[in-house]
C-alpha cells in the first residue's frame, strides 16, 4: 500500500481541512446574519429583473446558513477554485469510481422513498399501528412490545425513514391520548427499532446501497450476513429497554386507559384503501424483483425507478379523477367526498401533507382560481408571482403527490453527491490511503476480532463526526476498499475483509443512535417532529439513552457476525 503521495502538500492539507469543516457544519450548523446593505441591493436587483415584486416595508434581518448542504457545497467550490481538486474528481464524486456509482445509488434512493412515502400516505401504516395497539389491549407493556415488534418489522421493509416520519408523531398522539406524560420510552424504542431494522436490506438505508456498490454485494448475499446480527441485537436490546431503562411505570405504566373512540375510528386513518393495496404490491414486488436480479448484474435503479413512476402516475390518476369528481358535485372541500377514501380528507389522528400533523385536519382541495387580471390588480406580475400561482394552483389540483413530494428527502440528493466529492477528493490527495494502512496495521496485529470489532466501533463514532451516517459510510468503505487492494496480511483473510465489511453495515445504521442528533438524517427529522409536538429531548438524554442501546446493539451483534465469518469460512 506504499504510495508516493505526499499528503503534507498544501493542496491535501486544503481538502482536509474543508472535509473537516463540513463535517463541523453538519455537527453544528450555524446562521450567519446577511449585512442590510447587501440584502437591499439585492432586492433592489432582483426587482430590476422582475423576478419579485417591490415592498415598502423595511427589510427583515436575513442569515445565511451554514449546514449540511451550504457548507459542503462552498467547500467545494472553494476546493476547484483554488486547484486543490479538478473537474475529474467532482465527475467521479456524481458519475462514479471505485465500484460506487453515486447518481444509481440515489435514483434507487428517491425512487424507493417515493414508494414508501407514497405508501404511507394512504395511511396504511398509521392503520396497522392502530391495529397494533387494538390487540395490546390495556396492558402497558403488552403494548409496548407490540409496538417495538412493529417498528422492527415496518423498519425492515421500507426501511427508517417511513418508520420515522409516521411513528414519531402517531406516538406523540397515542402517548397524549392514553394519559402517559412522559413519552421517553415509546419515542426512543421507536427510534431505536427502526435503525436497527433498517440494517437488513440494501433498499432500507441509503448507507446499504453505498456499501453493496462499493463491495458489489448482491441483496440477497447482504441480508444473508446482516439478518442474524439484526435479530441478535433486537432480542437483546429489548430486556434493555424494559428492565433497565424505562422499568419506571411513569415511563410504561402497568394498564392504559385509551379512549375507546379512538381504536373504533381506526378505520379512518385509512383515507385510500385502493392506493394501500396498489402501493403494498407494488412496493413488495420491487423488493422481490431486487432480491432476483441482484445476482446477474441488472443496474438496480432499472429496477425501481419504472415502479417509483407507476406509482407517481397512479397518485396522479387518483388526484385528478377526485379533483373532476368534485369539480362536478359543486363541492368545495373535502369533507363532502363520499366514502372516506380522499388522501386530501383526515378525520381523527391521520396526518395530512407536508409535515405530518397527528391532529383533525380540514385542507380546502379547490381553491377559487386565479387569473392574470387579478394578479395585475394587486401587483406587478414577477417570476415569484407567476411561481406561486400556479405551485398554488398544481398543490390544490394534486394534494397527495404534493405531499409525498414535500416529505421526499431531497435534500439528502445534494449532501451525498458533495459528500462523495469531498471523499473522492480525500482519496486522491492520499488521505484515504494513510488511513488504510492504520487500518491495516491495526488488523493485521488484533485479526478478525479487530476487524469486527473496530470498524464496528469506529463507524459508530464517525456517524457523529463525519456529516451523518451516510459521509461516514462513503469514507469508510472507500478505506475498506484501498485496504482491500492492497492484498497483504490479514486482507487476504475473508473472515477479516468481509467481518469489516457487515461490521461498517452494522455500524452505520446503529450509528444512528449513539451520540448526537447529527449522527443521521433520521435523528434531526425525528428530533424536529418531535418539536413540533411539543416534544423536547436534550443532547444529553439522547446519549445517556440511544449510547446504552447502541453499545448493546453493537456488541452483540458483532459477536454475532464474528461466529458468522467463521462459520462461513470455516476452512480458511
Amino acid at each position: 500500500m506504499a504510495s508516493g503521495i505526499n499528503v503534507g502538500d498544501w493542496r491535501a492539507i486544503l481538502v482536509l481541512v474543508f472535509f473537516l469543516f463540513s463535517n463541523a457544519a453538519v455537527i453544528f450548523p450555524v446562521r450567519i446574519p446577511v449585512p442590510h446593505t447587501i440584502l437591499s441591493k439585492a432586492r433592489a436587483a432582483l426587482v430590476a429583473l422582475g423576478i419579485v415584486t417591490p415592498r415598502t416595508e423595511p427589510l427583515k434581518r436575513a442569515f445565511f446558513p451554514l449546514n449540511f448542504i451550504s457548507a459542503p457545497l462552498l467547500s467545494v467550490l472553494v476546493l476547484l477554485a483554488s486547484g486543490a481538486i479538478n473537474g475529474a474528481v467532482v465527475r467521479d464524486g456524481i458519475v462514479g469510481a471505485n465500484g460506487v456509482k453515486p447518481l444509481d445509488i440515489m435514483a434507487l434512493f428517491i425512487s424507493l422513498a417515493y414508494l414508501s412515502i407514497s405508501l404511507d400516505a394512504t395511511g396504511l401504516l398509521r392503520f396497522l399501528a392502530f391495529w397494533v395497539v387494538q390487540k395490546g389491549g390495556s396492558s402497558g407493556r403488552k403494548l409496548f412490545t407490540s409496538l417495538y415488534a412493529f417498528f422492527l418489522v415496518c423498519g425492515v421493509i421500507v426501511g427508517n425513514d417511513p418508520v420515522i416520519l409516521s411513528g414519531t408523531a402517531f406516538l406523540a398522539y397515542l402517548t397524549r391520548v392514553s394519559g402517559i406524560v412522559n413519552p421517553t420510552a415509546w419515542i426512543f424504542s421507536q427510534f431505536a427499532a427502526a435503525n436497527m431494522a433498517s440494517v437488513v436490506l440494501v433498499s432500507s438505508n441509503p448507507t446499504n446501497l453505498v456499501l453493496s456498490g462499493a463491495f458489489s454485494l448482491s441483496f440477497t448475499t447482504y441480508t444473508a450476513h446482516c439478518i442474524l446480527p439484526f435479530l441478535g441485537a433486537a432480542i437483546s436490546v429489548y430486556p434493555i429497554l424494559i428492565l433497565g431503562l424505562f422499568r419506571s411505570r411513569d415511563l410504561i405504566p402497568r394498564s392504559i386507559n385509551l379512549d375507546p373512540t379512538v381504536v373504533d375510528d381506526m378505520g379512518d386513518t385509512l383515507v385510500d384503501k385502493k392506493g394501500a393495496i396498489f402501493g403494498s404490491a407494488l412496493l413488495l414486488v420491487t423488493l422481490s424483483v431486487l432480491v432476483g436480479t441482484s445476482t446477474i448484474g441488472v443496474p438496480v435503479w432499472e429496477v425501481t425507478v419504472p415502479p417509483a413512476v407507476v406509482m407517481l402516475l397512479r397518485d396522479t390518476h387518483h388526484d385528478w379523477a377526485r379533483r373532476s369528481r368534485i369539480l362536478r358535485n359543486g363541492v368545495q372541500t373535502p369533507q363532502a367526498v363520499h366514502g372516506g377514501t380522499d388522501r386530501t380528507k383526515f378525520d381523527g389522528p391521520v396526518i395530512l401533507r407536508g409535515e405530518i400533523e397527528v391532529e383533525n385536519l380540514s385542507v380546502p382541495f379547490v381553491s377559487r382560481s386565479y387569473s392574470v387580471q387579478e394578479e395585475q390588480g394587486r401587483a406587478p406580475m414577477t417570476l415569484s408571482t407567476i411561481a406561486t400561482k400556479y405551485t398554488h394552483r398544481f398543490s390544490t389540483t394534486f394534494p397527495t403527490v404534493t405531499a409525498v413530494a414535500r416529505r421526499l428527502p431531497i435534500s439528502l440528493l445534494p449532501f451525498a453527491f458533495l459528500m462523495f466529492i469531498l471523499v473522492q477528493g480525500l482519496s486522491t490527495q492520499g488521505w484515504v490511503e494513510v488511513l488504510a494502512q492504520w487500518w491495516a496495521a491495526w488488523v493485521d496485529k488484533i485479526g478478525v476480532l479487530g476487524a469486527i470489532g473496530g470498524m464496528g466501533f469506529i463507524a459508530c463514532i464517525f456517524c457523529n463526526v463525519c456529516g451523518t451516517n451516510i459521509g461516514a459510510t462513503i469514507l469508510l468503505a472507500r478505506v475498506i476498499q484501498v485496504w482491500i487492494s492492497g492484498g497483504t496480511g490479514e486482507s487476504l483473510n475473508p473472515r477479516s475483509r468481509e467481518g469489516a465489511i457487515y461490521a461498517l453495515a452494522l455500524g452505520s445504521n446503529y450509528g444512528a443512535i449513539t451520540l448526537t442528533f447529527s449522527a443521521s438524517l433520521a435523528g434531526l427529522l425525528w428530533r424536529r417532529i418531535l418539536q413540533q409536538k411539543g416534544i423536547h429531548v436534550r443532547p444529553m438524554q439522547f446519549l445517556r439513552i440511544n449510547f446504552l442501546i447502541a453499545l448493546t446493539a453493537m456488541l452483540v451483534s458483532s459477536a454475532v457476525l464474528v461466529g458468522q465469518v467463521y462459520v462461513i469460512y470455516r476452512n480458511n
